[in-house]
């Protein structure tokens, strides 16, 4: 989250984007709260967004890769014997 501001903490960018998605406050609420534009809210609470969803899809892709792996090994100590 460091990209949208280099005055708001990692941890700031945290509280607002928890007293967003948590509480249900409206940007422009949360943005007079900790003393940062609507924008900077709205960004911050897009950002998260995003890496949320980019966490959800490696999540996936190393379950698939773990599954696949593991269907391998069982392979190779057949082939083995």
């Amino acid at each position: 989250m460091s990209t949208i501001s280099k005055s708001i903490s990692p941890k700031m960018a945290e509280r607002i984007v928890t007293e967003v998605k948590s509480n249900n406050c409206l940007l422009s609420e949360v943005a007079k709260q900790f003393g940062v534009s609507t924008k900077t809210v709205y960004q911050l609470v897009r950002q998260s967004e995003q890496q949320g969803g980019r966490v959800g899809v490696l999540r996936a892709e190393i379950d698939r890769l773990t599954l696949q792996l593991n269907q391998l090994m069982r392979e190779l100590k057949l082939i083995q014997g």
